[in-house]
């Protein structure tokens, strides 16, 4: 009985029955849980947040730049007289008082923007992310017509 034929059939049913034996001793795998609340996903990738960084650090530097011009100087203050702005107008000049003004307002568009980009850092969801880019847009317009309202 110890014959290849036999050695051979008795190899060929351990291949067929084995797997069916060990598969009856497994435990049945737990039904999985409900539908899990599925949140929506969120693009966050090192390069776009490097770039959002890099903007973030312009906006520094323009800002530290339009302070300065917040605060306007002697010279200025004598040149750009308010009475001879005023009569000038016809040349297109504004006063020391106006320049300071508008500073001050493009420094607090600057700030604004540039909490805008923090925020879009980590947007909730993409429409968080696309409204902040719309808004970001917008502040920017705001910012370079600034000057154009006075003409």
């Amino acid at each position: 009985m110890d014959s290849p034929c036999f050695r051979h059939w008795r190899f060929t049913l351990c291949l067929v029955i084995g797997p069916a034996r060990l598969a009856a001793h497994e435990p049945t795998p737990k039904a999985a849980p409900a539908a899990a609340l599925v949140l929506p996903t969120i693009e966050v990738r090192q390069g776009r947040i490097r770039k959002i960084d890099g903007e973030i650090r312009k906006l520094d530097k323009l800002i530290a730049r339009e302070e300065k011009k917040v605060k306007s100087s002697e010279l200025d203050k004598a040149l750009n007289n308010t009475r001879v702005a005023n009569a000038a107008a016809l040349f297109g000049g504004n006063s020391a008082a106006h320049l300071s003004a508008v500073a001050a307002s493009r420094v607090a568009l600057l700030q604004t923007e540039r909490d805008v980009l923090e925020a879009m850092k980590r947007p909730a969801t993409r429409e968080a992310l696309a409204m902040m880019e719309t808004e970001l847009e917008q502040l920017r317009t705001t910012r370079r017509n600034l000057d154009n309202v006075a003409r």
